[in-house]
């Protein structure tokens, strides 16, 4: 599931690179792959982990080097969002949209989550296989394309509010001494009574961060009548 050369593509260099540089939309060239989604895992291998994974290549990686105009093009073209009130539980308090996500021609699983003016890309699952996940998202970021360099940020096992296991685990890439860096995250819990099992994130925070999470580092619950 190795996607560096396709990464390499769309990722926004000259914003690692340092401060006040603005993000350039992302571009193909020519004679170079355009990026793919995440490989097929082996047969019999859960087909839901597939399906967020390559979610988050095609919607959140793929689109990061140019977020604002990707928000802009989906609300310009009217895809069909959440309301205000729902889109809140999956914008952890900051202002945007979510589009319920289909998959396979399938909707009710995913919501992609876009904040307004930052550089923060969500991706919900309302059920996913936690440890498939976590197997193909740390095999997807564990390089990074040159200059760039790879760092994995501590695993964190933690309780929600209303006692469910969660666990996070991240990747930062950026170039050596650089201001800013890409980070990599995605928290998951096996818990049935968890109303998400699933958030992955692509956001760019300070160079000198120890792996700051998103506001809302584990995926929330929210009312059934929010579900797409």
């Amino acid at each position: 599931m190795r996607i560096v050369a396709a990464l390499l593509l769309v990722l926004p260099m000259a914003a690692l690179a340092g401060e006040g540089q603005a993000h350039k939309p992302a571009t193909h060239h020519a004679g170079k792959p355009a990026p793919k989604p995440a490989k097929k895992t082996a047969a019999g291998a859960d087909e839901g982990a597939d399906g967020f994974l390559n979610l988050y290549v095609e919607l959140c990686v793929r689109h990061f080097g140019d977020l604002d105009e990707f928000r802009a093009r989906l609300l310009r073209d009217k895809v069909p969002k959440l309301p205000a009130e729902d889109a809140k539980l999956f914008l952890a308090g900051m202002d945007g949209d979510a589009w319920p996500v289909p998959y396979k021609g399938k909707l009710g699983n995913y919501v992609l989550a876009l904040p307004a003016g930052k550089n923060l890309c969500l991706l919900h699952a309302h059920r996913a296989n936690a440890v498939a996940i976590e197997k193909g998202f740390l095999d997807i970021v564990a390089d990074a394309p040159k200059p760039m360099v790879a760092k994995r940020g501590p695993s964190r096992d933690e309780l929600s509010a209303d006692k469910i296991k969660m666990r996070t685990v991240s990747s930062t890439w950026a170039p050596p001494g650089a201001r800013r860096k890409m980070e990599f995250m995605l928290t998951t819990t096996a818990s049935p009574k968890a109303e998400l099992q699933a958030l992955g994130s692509v956001a760019m925070i300070a160079g000198d961060s120890t792996g700051a999470a998103p506001p809302s580092r584990t995926p929330a619950r929210p009312t059934r009548n929010s579900r797409p």
